[in-house]
């Protein structure tokens, strides 16, 4: 994938921020477990969590079907 004058973001972070956002939720998570439930924050770092999960599931489904456009339109052209 060429990168585009106007990125602002290094092309590795860009791709990996999908998985980090799921990564970070999971954490949130398994630290309000760890901490324990009873906890004044745990709501707060539950929701941040699971807000966590559900943006890098959001992001990454919305990077798939262009993906799959431009492979499929790049194959197209070179046959």
């Amino acid at each position: 994938m060429k990168a585009s004058p106007s990125m602002w973001i290094p092309g590795p972070i860009y791709e990996s921020l999908p998985y980090l956002y799921i990564i970070g939720g999971v954490l949130f998570i398994s630290g309000t477990l760890y901490v324990g439930l009873d906890t004044a924050a745990a709501p707060l770092y539950i929701a941040c969590g699971l807000i966590s999960i559900v943006y890098g599931v959001v992001v990454f489904s919305k990077r798939q079907p262009r993906r799959q456009n431009s492979s499929n339109s790049g194959s197209a052209d070179s046959a």
